[in-house]
């Protein structure tokens, strides 16, 4: 038995038909939305995410959505379950700093340590970053490499990874610890619009925008300056007309001309960090 199987949590974007092909498991994230516990799948979308939430404006931060810490015996029941038919199993989950779903593995891991082979990665990303990374593991454990080898394969692609976003509001971002209240009030008193970068796996505040104009200008600019791009996930919540200018824009570009442009869902649990009315690129950048 020399079976290698990939485990991930639900903020991956892949293609369904990639899940099933590779048998990739997928443990779905905890919300605690209002007083319920959501479990994210394919029924639970950010647009139900929204709507269960208070109307109130402004936003009661202590009412706002988060990600829960899945319990431990789940975790375990996953491992074990795919231990039966696996020699070993490489856990790629999304960046640490946004959810405690890479500390649940790790913990779950130690516990069957000398039962079972369990390699856990931090991609440091989100969704179309993370599904890059899910997938290379996969295609390599299809093609027969060992635990280490597909590891030294998404250790080394992690650091090729590059997301940044327009969001209207930073009041998600303030409740998720992201950035700090006194950045959040005058964001709200100038009535800017966010412009976030994720480095080491943290979003953080880049710049401050004013106009659509500027959001596709921006976010073009983004994708052009690296010298090699492989591939770019284009998300976007309630701003799809401003999401089709830029795909536009990055289309005309020569530059880009062999580069797969897809356009991914805005999964409950990056919404839980950025709120609703945003826009977001996700770089591959190949390596070289």
């Amino acid at each position: 038995m020399s079976k290698v199987r990939i485990v991930t949590d639900s903020n991956v974007w892949m293609p369904p038909d990639v899940i099933e092909k590779h048998q990739i498991q997928v443990i779905p994230h905890q919300l605690k939305v209002g007083d319920d516990i959501c479990l994210e799948d394919a029924e639970f979308t950010c647009d139900e995410l929204f709507d269960r939430l208070t109307s109130s404006d402004p936003i009661d931060k202590t009412y706002l959505p988060s990600i829960r810490p899945i319990d431990i015996s789940q975790m375990l029941t996953y491992y074990q379950e795919l231990g039966s038919d696996a020699s070993s199993i490489v856990s790629i989950h999304m960046s640490s700093e946004l959810s405690p779903m890479w500390a649940d593995a790790r913990r779950a891991s130690e516990i069957l340590k000398g039962r079972q082979t369990i390699r856990v990665i931090d991609s440091m990303s989100t969704s179309f970053g993370l599904g890059v990374l899910v997938q290379k593991a996969a295609e390599a454990a299809e093609a027969g490499a060992n635990i280490n080898e597909i590891a030294r394969i998404i250790n080394g692609a992690v650091p090729h990874l590059y997301f940044t976003s327009f969001v209207e509001s930073l009041n998600y971002l303030e409740r998720s610890e992201q950035i700090s209240a006194s950045q959040n009030l005058l964001g709200t008193l100038l009535g800017i619009k966010g412009m976030l970068i994720m480095e080491e796996g943290i979003l953080q505040p880049l710049e401050k925008v004013q106009t659509f104009e500027e959001v596709v200008e921006k976010l073009y600019e983004f994708v052009v300056e690296f010298a090699s791009v492989e591939a770019v996930g284009i998300i976007e919540h309630q701003y799809a007309p401003v999401a089709d200018s830029l795909i536009e824009r990055l289309n005309e570009d020569s530059r880009l001309s062999q580069v797969a442009i897809h356009r991914i869902n805005y999964s409950p649990s990056l919404a839980v960090h950025l709120g609703p009315k945003m826009l977001g690129v996700l770089v591959y950048e190949g390596e070289f």
